[in-house]
């Protein structure tokens, strides 16, 4: 996959810069969106490869809006980070067509190695929404 599109979804704007960081120093394409509304809109024109979505946002959980997300892109990976880690998120998410659950905070080197497995390693240029 050339350069990767990555849409990082969280409420928590401490969160998503973190992540954002991450990625885009992996050398992938970002974009953030602080809800889930606001990610369903971005996945309406842009066709992102993989959305990293925080479980827990006000509006719209996680699940629900990669459920709608799915169903805008089909093809679209997800990976989900929660501070809650344990049997009620992670069947929810893997119903919903989530690859992995991974805790919060994100830890750089097993995001990165989650991403490349996913979606390969990044390059190009970058950009932070």
């Amino acid at each position: 996959m050339a350069n990767p599109n990555i849409l990082v979804i969280d409420d928590m704007r401490s969160d998503r810069t973190v992540v954002a960081a991450i990625l885009a120093g992996g050398g992938y394409s970002v974009a953030v969106a602080r809800d889930g509304w606001t990610a369903l809109d971005l996945l309406a024109e842009i066709p992102f490869d993989l959305a990293v979505v925080d479980y827990n946002m006000p509006g719209i959980n996680g699940v629900e809006m990669f459920r709608k997300a799915k169903a805008l892109r089909p093809s679209l990976l997800g990976i989900f980070l929660t501070a809650h880690a344990d049997i009620n998120t992670i069947f929810p998410a893997m119903e919903v067509g989530i690859e992995r659950v991974l805790a919060k905070p994100a830890d750089a080197r097993e995001l990165l190695a989650v991403v490349e497995t996913l979606v390969g390693p990044g390059g190009g240029t970058h950009q932070a929404s």
